[in-house]
């Protein structure tokens, strides 16, 4: 028995860390860790979440991206739109803390509630991993509304440290959608406008 969750989830990073390195070691070079409760318990993650997860980290070679999926919550099935999500101000308060971990790259999610995008604004180093397509929604987002929402997000964060992603895992979608999303968010993304001050550069 533990003391207090504090303490039982550091064992659990320990226990994630071993898991890591066994990856690195096997040759893996990009090791995502899916984190189910960061952005819904916010207060939790700032006090000792944070450090857990950058100890399932610890030891990590050069080379190896490492990557946390912050997940806003998930629902019970296919196009369930009442379900508990994360705060929508739980990442700007997770931001300066997560860009100063050891988090090279960080999936967030934007397509079932868009954020204030002026939270790109917050990531100084790290890369973001942008969902752009809904994971539970059967509705297929057009390439113009993904698009858009990249030139958006592309005013507050240089493109280099900009990955287009769905929001989370795909497993609700029947294939003809999944498909079909997947397409339309990769013509989004090679369509692309940048901003001119990248163009110029």
């Amino acid at each position: 028995f533990y003391e207090n969750e504090a303490a039982a989830c550091a064992t659990l990073a320990g226990i994630i860390n071993r898991e890591i390195l066994a990856l690195a070691e096997a040759g893996c070079r990009h090791i995502q860790v899916d984190e189910p409760i960061l952005a819904r318990q916010p207060d939790e993650a700032l006090r000792w979440g944070i450090a857990n997860l950058e100890r399932c980290f610890d030891n990590v070679p050069e080379g190896v991206i490492r990557t946390v999926h912050a997940c806003c919550g998930y629902p019970d099935h296919l196009d369930h739109e009442d379900y508990p999500k994360a705060d929508n101000g739980a990442y700007a308060r997770l931001a300066t803390a997560l860009d100063a971990s050891c988090i090279d790259w960080l999936s967030l999610e934007d397509a079932h509630r868009h954020n204030d995008l002026s939270l790109l604004d917050m990531f100084q180093n790290t890369t973001i991993i942008f969902g752009v397509v809904a994971i539970a929604r059967s509705r297929v987002e057009t390439v113009e509304e993904i698009r858009e929402r990249l030139e958006e997000a592309l005013q507050h964060i240089p493109a280099e440290r900009l990955v287009v992603a769905p929001d989370c895992g795909l497993g609700f979608l029947p294939r003809d959608i999944l498909v079909q999303k997947l397409r339309n968010m990769v013509e989004a993304a090679r369509t692309v406008t940048l901003p001119a001050k990248e163009q110029v550069e």
